[in-house]
């Protein structure tokens, strides 16, 4: 068969096949022979009726478009053998032409390439030693004091610290709803949203009515709202004063697990230590990936981008499901198409695919490998996640998804963590090799000594099978 390929766009092609036309008559014959079984001609028994008959009954076009389907599975395979191409997904197939030279077409999707190019001169400087100050410690305990408060009303306007229960209601500049709420819980504090909100209530009391229009930041959180001018109605109906407790012993007892002030303070210290030393190597680590994505040279096809986006709506989509929402009210309360939301995905999906594309590739490169207690592990921590999220429809779900599609998921996940942690301990330096190879040794004597242990353990059960058997005889 003569093969010619076509690159149509990135890590996509098209096949166009002229198959031989011995292969095809076989194939058509194959068909009639199929047609007049099941459905049988008059004087004939099924399956026997002469080919030159069928054709004429059932017609030529009809023949040869059964055949040439029922040839584009083995066509396509010896193809890509042929062509020495790794699909991404299966080819999609059609007919170019029916007549001689009959003529197939397979657009195929390439699997994504990876090139690191000379990732192993990449370094990065390491984030600084976390270091604790008292002054750092006081805010810890100053949070706990807070998350301690007590709300009492009071009968006095409004001031800065306190928390307002207030009906409001604010319309953006196209005359859209931004909120409606009767009962809505507000504190009145510097980080109050938008800017001015917190100084524009400050003074009223108890059944007052304001109004005042205020402008959202340019980078506010939520886009539907930023740099908008939005007009607030706001009728105050309760006034609390914050009451904080005394920073003693008491506090630290109410607050955690500790005898004293002096002991929560310590413990507070070590959980912030641990928290930035946290927060530092995912800085390293996401400049490392950075500086790795920036030198590669990564190219995958449009159906990966779309695969991936489809991935994050589904996601999206099971978090709003666990609170209560529906993917299409959520899109129509925040005044968004399913398109308009897909493309908002778009620039997430590609980082997550590049990331993912070399972090894979330096995996790879850096043979790395999981073994099979970790992915056991992360499989068991799947299934228990599946219980929680769908209770006793847990297993309906986990019966949909099969145990190696599973496994193959979580081993690909597990990898790209360990490209992670590896990468950013050799672009920051910390990491050694002897360290490795001892930790490699470690391993394999511990497992050593279970299969030893699980070998005595099973000896003198098989000492008391041979006797058994022995008896019997």
């Amino acid at each position: 068969m003569n093969v010619t390929q076509e690159t149509i766009g990135p890590r996509q092609v098209v096949l166009r096949i002229e198959p031989e036309q011995r292969d095809v008559d076989r194939a058509m014959r194959r068909v009639a022979r199929q047609v007049s079984k099941y459905r049988p001609m008059a004087g004939f028994r099924p399956g026997k009726a002469p080919y030159g008959m069928v054709l004429r009954a059932y017609g030529k076009e009809f023949i040869v478009n059964e055949a040439l389907n029922d040839m584009a599975p083995d066509i396509y395979r010896q193809a890509i053998d042929d062509q020495e191409l790794e699909p991404y997904s299966q080819g999609q197939f059609e007919i170019e032409s029916a007549d001689e030279p009959i003529v197939l077409k397979f657009t195929v999707d390439l699997m994504p390439t990876v090139d690191l190019g000379d990732y192993a001169s990449l370094s990065i400087d390491p984030e600084p030693e976390v270091a604790i100050t008292e002054e750092q410690i006081d805010q810890e305990v100053e949070a706990v004091q807070r998350r301690n408060a007590e709300m009492e009303p009071v009968e006095r306007p409004v001031a800065m610290g306190d928390q307002i229960v207030a009906a409001v209601k604010g319309v953006d500049e196209d005359g859209q709803d931004v909120i409606d709420q009767e009962d809505a819980t507000i504190e009145i504090n510097d980080d109050t949203m938008p800017p001015g909100f917190a100084e524009a209530v400050i003074g009223m009391t108890v059944d007052d009515t304001r109004e005042f229009s205020l402008t959202y930041p340019e980078d506010y959180e939520t886009e539907d709202l930023a740099d908008k001018a939005v007009s607030f109605d706001i009728t105050v109906k309760t006034v609390r004063e914050v009451v904080l407790p005394e920073i003693d012993d008491d506090l630290a007892k109410s607050a955690g697990d500790y005898e004293n002030l002096a002991e929560m303070r310590e413990g507070l210290a070590e959980n912030l230590k641990s928290r930035l030393e946290n927060e530092a190597r995912q800085a390293e680590t996401t400049r490392a990936i950075e500086a790795l994505v920036e030198l590669a040279n990564v190219d995958y096809p449009q159906a990966a981008l779309d695969d991936e986006i489809e991935s994050m709506v589904n996601r999206q989509r099971d978090m709003l499901q666990q609170m209560g929402f529906e993917l299409g009210n959520y899109l129509r309360m925040t005044g968004s198409s399913e398109q308009e939301f897909r493309e908002s995905l778009v620039p997430g999906a590609q980082r997550q695919i590049l990331e993912r594309l070399v972090l894979s590739e330096y995996a790879r490169a850096a043979e790395l490998e999981v073994d099979a207690q970790e992915l056991e592990q992360q499989v068991q921590m799947f299934t228990y996640s599946m219980a929680m999220r769908y209770g006793d429809d847990a297993d309906r779900q986990m019966r949909n998804i099969p145990r190696d599609r599973i496994a193959l998921s979580l081993y690909g996940d597990i990898l790209v963590d360990k490209a992670r942690q590896r990468l950013t301990e050799v672009m920051t330096g910390r990491y050694s090799e002897e360290e490795e190879s001892d930790e490699i040794a470690e391993t394999e004597d511990t497992d050593a000594a279970v299969d030893e242990t699980v070998a005595e353990d099973a000896a003198p059960k098989a000492d008391a099978a041979t006797t058994e058997a022995a008896d019997e005889e």
